[in-house]
């Protein structure tokens, strides 16, 4: 009997290991696919088959002539990987705000949309239009979570809730003036002297003179210096609306710019220009300066900087341009945030957007099709990490010009271009590390306490900041008044709770 027992006690236990190793190898297997259409997740509860799903994204530009080529191509992978399939909706610059608030008061139905702390992020975020994504990054996003610094990725948090994706580029602002080379060589000008925007005046007072047809300095509202150079250059703008916090100096004291001497210095130089004829006569209504220095039409522009960006610029404007830095390099939260994908709250799936936005960190096949096009067509290898435009070929004529290639993802994954630093890459991660970063960086400004305001504010500055910024108007006339104004639809209750956010978010921050 007591034999029999430990025969049973014996074959009992090994049934029980028999199962547990079946139950393991199971569960660890992975899935073989033969069908492309059946692709899997493998999250915390095992595998699961993913139904099919279109996942749409809004961006902001012109659609590319061979979009559908490229997106065919895309959607071999993506069926593959997460059984989906992409669409891109572009909007073109100038009705970018006015259509995508539009589709969420009418509560169109898309997934994933680019944002950008320069135009609009914490304003969007306080708005309710994007969803929170701690948990799906969590689960769903380990590859962006890999690929960007804690710091980046907390610039993107509102309340201490993530709300946007940062594309992995540079997180600096560094500003200036952009020139034709062929210009600057006809002259002999000497750029070594051109130390501040005012130095620029005797070349444009050249160009004038003796280049009838070439506008000196072409500009509209956001391209002026008053807008551009000063904005980025002498502030953190701290988010949507007034209040901003000098860049230089200590402490934490939110300001109104507008009211700072330096704005009206900025202007009355502007109004100068305007007025001898240096600035284009339409540039507070002007939308875009588009190519007008690879056109022929403009000598001058002003311009964002970064490691490659002559070469990148050169090339998108078909013609050699040189740069002149005027402000060194600066990351603020907006900075940080400058090119971001928010997941809507009309999102169908959530984590399939997700999923998406995983791969464009993970999956350097998906994104130099996204970013670059297709090999053969819209480039050729000249070897294994650097790229060309085919014979005959170049960004004005090719079907997929990479205009793409700051809005999204791990761009460090994409092939480096001819004409580009072959250590590109690395100079972007020295760049960010040395660039001087602001007292208040990862400090997000919540709108919704003052979104009223923000929105009275927003139509006092139509009325008048292009018009002040670009000369068009006497600025010692019109700057008391837009500041009156200003003030009537809320400013200052704007700046106070700048104020009153970044004091609390020091107390734990600092």
């Amino acid at each position: 009997m007591k034999q029999r027992k430990g025969n049973y006690v014996w074959l009992l236990m090994v049934l029980v290991i028999s199962l547990i190793s079946s139950g393991c190898g199971s569960s660890n297997a992975p899935t073989s696919n033969s069908n492309k259409g059946e692709a899997t997740n493998s999250g915390a509860t095992g595998e699961k088959k993913l139904d099919p799903y279109k996942i749409v994204l809004v961006l902001p530009g012109s659609q590319p002539k061979d979009e559908q080529l490229v997106l065919d191509k895309v959607n071999v992978i993506l069926k593959e990987k997460i059984n989906a399939t992409l669409e891109i909706r572009s909007i073109d610059w100038s009705a970018w705000g006015d259509k995508t608030n539009l589709m969420f008061t009418s509560n169109e139905a898309f997934d994933l949309i680019f944002s950008a702390g320069w135009n609009g992020f914490s304003q969007q975020v306080g708005k309710g239009q994007f969803i929170p994504l701690d948990s799906l990054v969590k689960e769903y996003g380990g590859a962006f979570l890999d690929t960007i610094d804690p710091e980046i990725v907390n610039a993107a948090k509102v309340d201490g809730k993530l709300y946007g994706m940062v594309a992995n580029k540079e997180f600096a602002a560094d500003k200036g003036l952009i020139l034709r080379k062929d210009l600057v060589d006809k002259y002999k000008f000497d750029l070594s002297k051109v130390k501040e925007l005012s130095d620029l005046e005797p070349l444009l007072k050249t160009i004038k003179d003796n280049e009838p047809g070439v506008t000196p300095f072409i500009v509209n509202g956001g391209a002026s210096p008053s807008a551009a150079i000063l904005d980025y250059g002498y502030y953190d703008l701290l988010g949507d609306g007034p209040g901003e916090l000098a860049r230089t100096g200590e402490g934490l004291n939110v300001i109104s710019k507008i009211e700072d001497p330096k704005y009206m210095e900025y202007a009355k130089l502007m109004r100068k220009w305007f007025l001898a004829g240096y600035i284009n006569k339409d540039a507070a209504t002007l939308q875009d300066v588009g190519k007008a220095l690879g056109s022929g039409k403009a000598f001058a522009q002003t311009g964002s900087f970064k490691p490659g960006s002559n070469l990148e610029n050169s090339r998108s404007q078909g013609t050699e341009l040189v740069e002149i830095q005027l402000m060194s390099p600066f990351t603020s939260t907006t900075d940080a945030t400058s090119a971001v994908l928010a997941i809507s709250r009309t999102s169908k799936n959530p984590e399939r957007a997700m999923m998406f936005v995983n791969l464009l960190f993970s999956d350097s096949e998906l994104m130099n099709l996204l970013i670059n096009g297709i090999e053969g067509t819209h480039y050729v290898k000249k070897s294994d990490n650097i790229i060309d435009f085919p014979e005959g070929l170049d960004g004005s004529s090719s079907g997929y010009p990479p205009t793409r290639n700051w809005m999204l993802g791990n761009l460090p994954l994409i092939h480096i271009w001819a004409n580009e630093d072959p250590n590109k890459w690395q100079a972007y991660k020295d760049y960010n590390e040395s660039a001087e970063k602001s007292r208040a960086l990862g400090f997000t400004f919540n709108a919704e306490p003052v979104k009223t305001e923000i929105a009275a504010t927003s139509n006092v500055e139509k009325e008048f900041k292009n018009v002040i910024v670009t000369g068009s108007v006497d600025p010692e006339e019109q700057i008391p008044v837009y500041i009156e104004k200003m003030k009537a639809a809320g400013m200052d209750k704007i700046v106070a709770e700048k104020q009153k956010q970044l004091d609390e978010w020091a107390k734990t921050n600092k």
